[in-house]
């Protein structure tokens, strides 16, 4: 796949970026609440989904909104949002909120679907469940068919007796920590006018 460019970046690099940065080791027992099995399966039940739509053979706005609809379902992508604003939090349009929140959705489908043949898999395997305080991290690998591994890593937050995904590693990057870093980027530049961070949002409808 050629490496198209978008906005001073290459977006390969984004996604590496956009899906966070390298994990320092956690350590600690699993507590009782988090049995291994539990955050385990939930883990496993999002992995199999998403496969299952990267195998599909489903493409463009029809694959982008499945995998919109599942990182919705699974991910905390409003609370993501709002981290990723930082100071700007409080200077988003009130307005304009929802249709924020519907970008950044949109926008994160769209890059799953740039990279979707990474997770053409054939199965997860996790390889260390271990806690840090309230989060649950789950290290874990997608089996591709062609023989290769695809790295992710999972935090988890307890949630009305399951779990939620706060935040996902892949290619060694964090969801939260390079979101916040490209929005920073694309605010500060724009004097904390919010026009070019949603002009950039929406450029994910022409990938």
């Amino acid at each position: 796949m050629s490496e198209r460019k978008f906005a001073g970046f290459g977006r390969r690099r984004f996604m590496q970026m956009l899906l966070g940065t390298a994990i320092s080791p956690v350590l600690g027992r699993i507590p009782a609440a988090f049995a291994s099995s539990g955050p385990e399966d939930y883990v496993n039940g999002i992995a199999d989904q998403v496969m299952a739509l990267a195998n599909s053979g489903s493409t463009g706005n029809a694959l982008r909104g499945k995998f919109a609809a599942l990182l919705s379902r699974y991910i905390n992508l409003r609370t993501i949002a709002n981290y990723a604003l930082g100071p700007y939090q409080s200077k988003l349009p009130a307005g304009r909120r929802d249709e924020f929140y519907r970008l950044v959705s949109n926008y994160a489908a769209a890059l799953f679907v740039y990279y979707v043949d990474d997770f053409k898999g054939s199965d997860l395997e996790i390889t260390s469940t271990s806690t840090q305080g309230s989060f649950v991290t789950i290290l874990s690998a997608i089996k591709q068919k062609g023989g290769g591994r695809e790295q992710v890593r999972w935090r988890l937050t307890p949630a009305g007796g399951s779990y939620r995904v706060s935040d996902v590693n892949i290619k060694g990057v964090w969801l939260t920590i390079s979101m916040k870093d490209r929005f920073s980027k694309v605010l500060k530049k724009s004097n904390g006018d919010f026009g070019p961070l949603f002009d950039e949002l929406r450029s994910a409808d022409t990938w």
